[in-house]
């Protein structure tokens, strides 16, 4: 059988993301910043609501113009609900959220603490507070510690992660494992307790964090902090060992087919690529690649473009602004036509998985009416 055009191919089935989102009970929405992907992981939350879902929106953009669109005064940790409008099906609802890293680490910590007490000496530990607050390579693994913790609630039929910018989000996928070489790392395993899974020797063979020989070294550093980062290596114990069993938690959920990952992107040449090679990172593991959205696409130009004189014709139009707006319409349809090349390529390129163009709007979305817009497009 002879295979159809990417062009036929994006547009032979109604509804098509609909179809394929059905069967999906968690959605990543990945691609790089600045392409609009928590736009439309919140409008493709909204719609799935709107269509009787129990729906959960995590986010990691920390921008309120988003808690506006949704009616909210502010995002937080914490599930909000938000308030659909009029027209959504019987049993469909909406909660939102916006990732904390330091607080998701803050209840993993609470939960591999043996007592109050070993809690709040590690919340309380200057290291502790250093790096739980850090950015880089915690806020990945805390948006898959959260979505771990929503999953594992069982209150929602769909939930959509927002996921934290990256070139084809590899550095989420891989922040398990990262965590995990973190924690074994030979730094950290030289202070940690032979009894420990990542310990070879350690504190023990130095007298332990009180002992005479750590004291000694206090002493020479002149400071605590060589007793604060003791402790902190000596907490990673339990942590590792939570962190190792939730990795193959979050690969059986990567390769569930109830999971299905969402790239959007841009039109232009690098963005388009990206998008490629994270389909082919995707294939490469065989998790399910829903498809790309597209946004920001150029508008389809008109099949004829007007000429000089139909322009001059026109009340309120003098030679000028007739040039202007020629110069106007020819790069506009030069723009669309580069627009539908690439979406010709990226649909050939992925094969069966989707290809959604969304056009560029008018218009910032700041409401649900806006996140409203984007369904149209999307869904059909």
């Amino acid at each position: 059988m002879s295979r159809s055009s990417p062009k036929a191919r994006r547009n032979d089935v109604q509804h098509r993301l609909g179809d394929r989102l059905a069967s999906v009970r968690v959605l990543l929405v990945c691609g790089s910043g600045g392409v609009g992907k928590t736009s439309i992981a919140a409008a493709i939350a909204l719609d799935e609501a709107m269509r009787g879902r129990r729906v959960c929106v995590l986010t990691i953009d920390p921008a309120r113009r988003l808690a506006q669109a949704m009616g909210l005064d502010k995002l937080e940790d914490r599930e909000r609900p938000v308030t659909l409008p009029d027209g959504a099906e019987a049993g469909g609802s909406l909660h939102a959220l916006m990732l904390d890293p330091k607080t998701a680490f803050d209840r993993l910590v609470t939960e591999t603490s043996t007592t109050d007490a070993e809690r709040e000496r590690i919340l309380g530990n200057r290291i502790y507070q250093q790096i739980s607050g850090a950015s880089t390579g915690i806020q990945e693994y805390m948006a898959l510690e959260r979505l771990y913790e929503l999953d594992r609630g069982g209150k929602y039929d769909l939930i959509v992660v927002d996921t934290p910018p990256a070139s084809h989000a590899r550095e989420l996928l891989e922040s398990p494992k990262r965590m995990l070489r973190f924690l074994e790392g030979r730094s950290l395993r030289w202070f940690l307790r032979p009894s420990a899974k990542v310990g070879r020797i350690g504190l023990k063979a130095l007298g332990g964090s009180n002992g005479p020989i750590m004291n000694v070294l206090q002493r020479i550093t002149g400071a605590e902090m060589l007793r604060d980062t003791s402790e902190f290596l000596e907490s990673l114990q339990g942590i590792y060992g939570v962190v190792s069993d939730r990795f193959k938690v979050v690969e059986r959920m990567f390769a569930d087919e109830a999971t299905g990952f969402l790239a959007v992107t841009s039109p232009e040449r690098e963005s388009v690529n990206e998008a490629v090679n994270f389909w082919e990172l995707l294939e490469a593991r065989r998790f399910r690649f829903v498809g790309t959205i597209v946004n920001r696409v150029e508008p389809d130009a008109p099949d004829t473009l007007s000429s000089l004189e139909a322009l001059e014709a026109i009340e309120g139009i003098d030679e000028s602004l007739a040039a202007r707006l020629g110069a106007a319409q020819v790069d506009h349809a030069a723009l669309a036509g580069r627009d539908q090349v690439r979406l010709d390529e990226l649909a050939d390129a992925t094969g069966d998985a989707l290809t959604v163009s969304v056009p560029r709007l008018a218009r910032m979305v700041n409401d649900l009416d806006g996140l409203r817009t984007l369904a149209p497009p999307l869904y059909s």
